[in-house]
Parts: C-alpha cells; structure tokens; sequence
C-alpha cells in the first residue's frame, strides 16, 4: 500500500514545477513521503515507495520531452514517450536510493533526517553522472512562493531542496508528533521557513536600468517549419524585418534613463583556439571587466562625467543614435555564418552604426572532420565583421549527440536536430567582452541554463547573461520550466539573464529573477528593453553549494547520533 501511496504523491508532487507552479502540492507530497520512509518495515518497502514517487514526479512533469519527437522522421514518434518513462525511471533511483538507506536507521527521528541529508548529494548528483540532468530540482518550486527564493544567492537551488524538505518534515512532525513538544518543534519549522520567506523578500530592491537598448527578436517559428529548406529564406525575412521595426521602436523610446557606460578592460588574453576563416576577428576574447560598482559596470566618475557631456533630459547627445544590441535565438542563422560573406554582408546591411548582433548558428571547424560542426552564439558588427564566437559546452544526449553511437546507432537511434554527426563541445563558461558601450556577457546556450554553477566565468565575471534557445521543441510545458531554470541561475549568479527564443517564452529577468519583460505568446514579438544591473557576487558562486553539502553531513551526524542514544527521539511505535 505505501509504494501505490508514494506513486499517487509523486504526481501531486509534480504539479509544483512550472508551468502550473502549485507549490504547495510539492510540499504535501514531500511531507507525505517523508512519513512514508518514516513508516516503512524495512528498506526495501521505503526504497520501492521512493521509486514509485520519483518515476510519477518526473513521468508527469517532464512530459514535454516526448513533444520534441514529433519533429524528426527518423525514429518514430511513439520512442519519445518511452525516453521519457525511462529517463522518469532512471531519475527516480535519486530519490530511491536515499529513501532505502535512510530506512535502514530504526529511529523514525532518524530516518526523517537521514533523508534529507541523503536527499541533497544525491540531487548533486543527478546534475553531474552521465553529463548531468540538473533539470527542476526540487527547491524550484519555491519560484513561485513569496521570497524563499531569493536565498538561493547564498545556497543555490539545491540548498532550496534542503530548505523545502525541511519545511515538509515540520509538516510532518505537527501532524503526528507523540507530543506537543514534537508538534511546537514542527510548527517553529514551518514558521521559521515562513520568517525566511519574508526575509527573502525585503532583501529586493528597485533598481534602474544600464546602458544601450537590447532588443530581443522572438520569431514565432514553430519547429514543424523550423528546418524546412524550403522557408530558410522567410525565416530570415521575418528576422530581418522584426529588427528593422524594433530598432525604429528603439529610436522612437527616446528613454531618458539610458546613460553612457565606460568599461575598463583588462588582462584581456585568448581563449581556447576555434578556427575560422576570417581570424582574427572570429576568435573569442574574454576580459575582466574592472570596476567600483558590481561586476560589469563601468566606474562611477567616468559614468557621471559621460553624462554630464549629455542631454539632460535624454541622456545622449544631441542628434545621437544610441546603438543597440539585437539578440536573436538560438540556431536563427541556417547556413555557415563564418563561410558566407553575402550573408554576413545582409545582416549587417539592417545595423545602424555602432549596432551589435548576437545570434545564433551553426559553428564549423574543418580541423575535426568527425565532429565539424557546434552549436554556437557568434557576436557580429554592423561592418559584417564576427567579432566573438561561442560554442555549446554542455550538449543534449539524443538532441546534438548520440551517446554511445557505435552501439545506438545500428538500433535505428538518431539525434533529432537534423544532420549526420554529432556536434563539438566547446571548452566551458566564457565572459565576452562586447564593443562599444555594451556590457559585457556570458553567452548561455538553451539547455546550459539548467546547470547551476557552470554559466558564468567567475574569474571573469560577466555583467549579464544572455541565453538563447530553440523553445520549439517542447510544448506548453517546456518553455515554462525552462524560464523557471533561467530565473533561478539569475538569483544564483546575482545576474540579469536576457533570454531570446524561436518561441516560448523570451524574457528579461533582473538579478533577483524578478521577470520584468517577456513575450506574450508563441508569435513574432520583439522586446526593447535595458540592461537591469548586475548584483554584487552573491555568496553562491564563492562557495554556497559546499555549504549545502556540508548542512547535509551535519544532518546525516545528527541522525546517526539520535539513533545511537535511543531514549533521545521517539519510539518506531508512537507515529
């Protein structure tokens, strides 16, 4: 009976993960295993439950998966809802494992807490073993509570887990505690947790916006037509007019909190080699952005002396044009940007001066020939000159490659982005220093998002992130649990992330992951907006997740010593 009650609470479990963000569900049902590891006989019975709760979890909130294909003709579509019960399956022995060993402690205090401290490494985990899936820890639901997010700055999402489960463990413990005692304790828990969130909250403050205008083009292309040869040349029609119409809104704004930014730069130095015919402005240049501010500002003399020399009223120059940095999604170029000068010559033709575009394509290197091809973000000027160019560190198993191919692929198993062999890795976080007046970034390639701890280049910390996608893919709840990733790497990182999608949701979410622009719907959008500041380095970056794991060894020291002394606790026969 409790593993059929642990597979009815892990689908209640799921409704607290976007896109209908009902995290109080997620509480319950945690609350509700917890007292079934409690409760169980022996290990197996509460390593069976924790199965059958995580399989439900992730069966439901991860359906989007099998969405993505729909899309490919070269497996047939049935295959993706077999991935997503077995990846649903696969994931659930990180909630199995930790319930089966924590019942092997015979203290019903004991196993509550050995859970948790299990619970936390064994998150850790899943984003690391076989390249990781970080996706929708559980500490996200808190997105879409009051304030118990925003200490993620200092502990990160999976510090939100620990948080989350220990709300849930106070639930328990004022359900059925043996005494008031016990039953005072739980409610201090869940109160303290309630304290937290209100605390989260008063810690936000209002803040303006820096630098030049960003416009982010959304083109409403659905990924039935996404590859089709035959729209290659609408698609890029529909690119080029919706920037041609978002730099006229730019114009129009006329915003007066547009200040000019200084940026110093220093120990700029090459990144790893990434060959391409036009070198040396291909290669991609990282720098240490110097200031007295937050990462990525500029100093705060040469900020008020630039303004000073503007309008007052505008702050720009009289009969000047501010230039703007357009960002488009991910993949929006369909041929080889670096190869085709005509092409380049054609988005350059719609910038104005000093104009800036951040796009998405395909990046080649003819040095590996095995593995030429990668998903990159290239950084291109209104000269039609590649200035930066970024490669897809962390890649999609089944989307841009095919693991163990030489076994998979006589199967009939095929990635679904279209081509024959797989793409390139590149080297990992990169800060790129951006011309002009624009701050500078950390390009983030769409499922990049979702790992904590591996978007940013702390030694050259950026002053935003952008990240680009091909939401497409993933039905109605996809793109909202992906955005749900980009705030929460927003808060980690004190760092506003500028998201550009085909469709789905493109936003602009500040350092706190506040959302305060995004697209409306799936349809061609553009959003003119400014840069929210950074925050100072938030506690995370420099440490938090080792925090986390150490309040886990704590826990785990904490169970050991209660079930050691037995008259501390309760007995197995009270609950």
């Amino acid at each position: 009976m409790l593993p059929m009650l642990a597979l009815g609470l892990g689908a209640l479990a799921a409704l607290g993960f976007a896109p209908l963000d009902l995290w109080p569900a997620t509480l319950v049902a945690v609350a509700g295993l917890i007292w079934i590891v409690m409760a169980s006989a022996g290990w197996g019975t509460a390593a069976l439950s924790g199965l059958a709760f995580g399989t439900s979890m992730s069966l439901i909130s991860l359906n989007w998966i099998a969405q993505s294909f729909a899309y490919q003709a070269k497996m047939p579509a049935v295959l993706g809802w077999v991935t997503v019960a077995g990846l649903a399956l696969f994931l659930a022995l990180y909630v199995a494992i930790p319930a089966g060993l924590a019942a092997l402690a015979t203290r019903p205090v004991s196993r509550m807490l050995l859970f948790i401290a299990l619970w936390l490494p064994a998150e850790w985990l899943r984003g690391v073993l076989f390249t990781g899936f970080a996706w929708n820890p559980l500490g996200i639901v808190w997105l879409g509570a009051p304030g118990v997010h925003q200490w993620a700055a200092e502990i990160g999402g999976i510090g939100l887990s620990a948080v989350l489960l220990l709300a849930a463990s106070g639930l328990v413990w004022m359900a059925i505690g043996p005494a008031m005692l016990h039953r005072l304790l739980g409610g201090g828990v869940v109160a303290a947790v309630a304290v937290a969130g209100w605390v989260g909250d008063s810690r936000v403050v209002q803040s303006g916006f820096l630098g030049p205008p960003i416009l982010v083009i959304q083109p409403g292309i659905g990924q039935d037509e996404r590859y089709d040869p035959a729209a290659a040349a609408r698609h890029l029609t529909t690119y080029l007019n919706l920037t041609r119409d978002a730099l006229k809104r730019a114009d129009e704004t006329q915003r007066a909190e547009l200040p000019d930014v200084t940026i110093k730069e220093a120990n700029i130095e090459r990144a790893p080699e990434i060959d391409s015919p036009l070198r040396p402005s291909t290669s991609k240049v990282t720098g240490q952005i110097e200031n007295t501010l937050a990462a990525g500002l500029g100093d705060s003399n040469a900020i008020q002396t630039q303004q000073q020399q503007n309008n007052p009223v505008t702050g720009r120059r009289a009969g000047e044009t501010v230039p703007a940095l357009v960002l488009w999604p991910e993949g929006a170029i369909d041929d080889l940007l670096e190869q085709d000068s005509a092409l380049r010559a054609r988005l350059a033709a719609v910038l104005r001066p000093g104009d800036v575009l951040v796009t998405g394509g395909a990046g080649y290197n003819p040095k590996t020939p095995a593995t030429p091809y990668s998903n990159s973000l290239f950084v291109l000027d209104n000269q039609g000159r590649i200035l930066s160019r970024y490669d897809k560190a962390h890649l999609v198993p089944l989307g841009e490659y095919v693991p163990a191919r030489s076994l998979l692929e006589p199967l009939g198993v095929a990635r679904l982005v279209p081509g024959g062999s797989d793409f390139a890795a590149g080297p990992g976080p990169r800060t790129l220093v951006m011309p002009g007046r624009f701050l500078g970034m950390s390009p983030v390639i769409c499922y990049e998002i979702a790992f904590p701890g591996a978007v940013v280049d702390e030694a050259n910390r950026p002053a935003w992130i952008a990240n680009i996608s091909n939401d497409a893919w993933f039905g109605a709840w996809g793109p909202p649990q992906h955005l749900a990733q980009a705030r929460l790497r927003a808060i980690e990182e004190g760092l506003p992330v500028i998201r550009a999608t085909t469709n789905g949701t493109s936003a602009v979410i500040d350092g706190y992951g506040r959302l305060l622009a995004r697209s409306l719907g799936n349809g061609p959008e553009t959003l003119v907006v400014t840069l929210p500041p950074p925050l100072p380095q938030p506690a995370f970056p420099r440490g938090g997740a080792l925090v986390t794991m150490l309040f886990a060894i704590f826990l785990g020291a904490v169970a050991a010593f209660l079930q050691r002394f037995r008259h501390i606790g309760i007995n197995a026969d009270q609950i």
